[in-house]
């Protein structure tokens, strides 16, 4: 399984990385048919009026390709590990919902 992180306007640093092939292995571990990931993490820098500071301005998306369809996520926070938490637990969804759709489909073998 090929995973492509990229930063805009935001380093991508060592502990970053490791945090995010971390959380897709434990993710796509009982998913054998996962063709690649990509990851993309950025930092808006506009900054609120009111408190004078950005808000949810870390934002992580993700593309999961499999065969025949492609899982899209999006996450924003504060932090930029919390982002890629929201952004993981948002795609356990979907994978869990595309198994539930793969086996409902499958063919019953008497």
């Amino acid at each position: 399984m090929q995973i492509t992180i990229r930063g805009h306007h935001l380093t991508i640093t060592p502990a970053i990385e490791e945090n995010i092939r971390e959380k897709f292995a434990q993710m796509t571990k009982h998913l054998d048919q996962v063709n690649s990931m990509q990851v993309k993490l950025s930092k808006d820098h506009q900054i609120d009026k009111h408190s004078k500071k950005g808000s949810s301005n870390h934002i992580a998306e993700a593309i999961i390709r499999l065969p025949g369809i492609e899982l899209f996520a999006q996450a924003t926070a504060d932090d930029m590990y919390t982002s890629i938490k929201k952004l993981t637990e948002k795609l356990k969804r979907q994978l869990h919902k595309h198994r539930e759709l793969q086996m409902d489909h499958a063919p019953v073998l008497a």
